[in-house]
């Protein structure tokens, strides 16, 4: 038996990470769902490691200019939560819900004022919402959601080691991380004591294809897109016209669930709008 190096920063996990591993999981489905209705792009989380390392640790891994949003300070009595975004990819998950769809990460900047006050929505609906329906403790699962601050500014007390979960996202402009923190103390500490199910086998890939093909898509055309200031926006009166950057001699994007998949000529087909294929793009 060959002996291994126990590392005291980061201990192995135990039943509190193996069962926050399970909840997650369930709630990053939930998140998926509704990713598909608010974003303008697809987009998936996955978990992509749980780990139990120091506090110290953790601050010092967040990358440069991170957004935190606390969920409940670090020494409540209920136990911590803290979730943390790299800004640019905090940027990418706003602008998605204004209808916009980058295709490269956004460059790292601060949030417009009206990014800002989406930043409670995104958390609640992406995140708090899931994680409170997938919750299996006894005792329900309550969370505030805090103002955004640097992670250091927000995690300044509670246990020294913390149960540190970093998730994937998914989207067309690449994979890039997102982080959870929590306290190995309060609620957390009820997950080490439920019995939660194993992992469901998956179906079939054939199976899964099947029921694939038979989903509802939705299909929509962007007419045109121009670039205004909230100036313009706010100035707009009835009968103004505004001119998009579509030129009238190019098809036009066709979208599948917000993604880019044709290219199109608008039309009509009696007295409904229609389009007719030009070319499958491929994205």
């Amino acid at each position: 038996m060959t002996p291994a190096e126990y590392d005291f920063r980061k201990p192995p996990p135990g039943d509190i990470e193996r069962n926050v591993t399970a909840w997650l999981t369930l709630a990053c489905r939930r998140t998926n769902e509704a990713a598909v209705q608010a974003l303008r792009y697809p987009a998936t989380l996955q978990i992509a490691k749980v780990e139990t390392p120091s506090a110290a640790y953790c601050l010092a891994f967040f990358p440069e200019g991170a957004i935190s949003v606390p969920l409940a300070p670090p020494d409540a009595p209920g136990g911590g939560a803290l979730l943390v975004f790299p800004n640019p990819v905090l940027i990418a998950l706003l602008s998605g819900l204004i209808g916009e769809a980058p295709e490269a990460l956004p460059a790292d900047r601060e949030p417009t004022p009206m990014e800002s006050a989406l930043i409670p929505h995104l958390v609640r609906e992406f995140f708090v919402t899931p994680f409170l329906k997938s919750w299996p403790g006894v005792e329900p699962l309550v969370v505030d959601i805090g103002a955004p601050a640097a992670p250091a500014a927000v995690w300044t007390g509670g246990n020294e080691h913390n149960i540190f979960v970093t998730f994937t996202l998914s989207a067309p402009y690449g994979e890039h991380p997102i982080y959870l923190l929590l306290t190995r103390s309060g609620r957390w500490e009820q997950l080490a004591a439920i019995g939660l199910s194993p992992p469901v086998t998956p179906a079939p890939k054939s199976e899964i294809e099947s029921v694939v093909r038979a989903m509802s898509v939705e299909m929509s055309v962007i007419l045109g897109r121009a670039d205004l200031t909230m100036r313009d926006v706010s100035d707009l009166t009835t009968g103004d016209v505004i001119v998009f950057d579509q030129k009238v001699t190019e098809p036009l994007d066709g979208l599948v669930s917000g993604a880019r998949k044709f290219r199109v000529w608008p039309g009509v087909v009696g007295d409904r709008a229609a389009v007719v294929v030009d070319t499958i793009t491929g994205d």
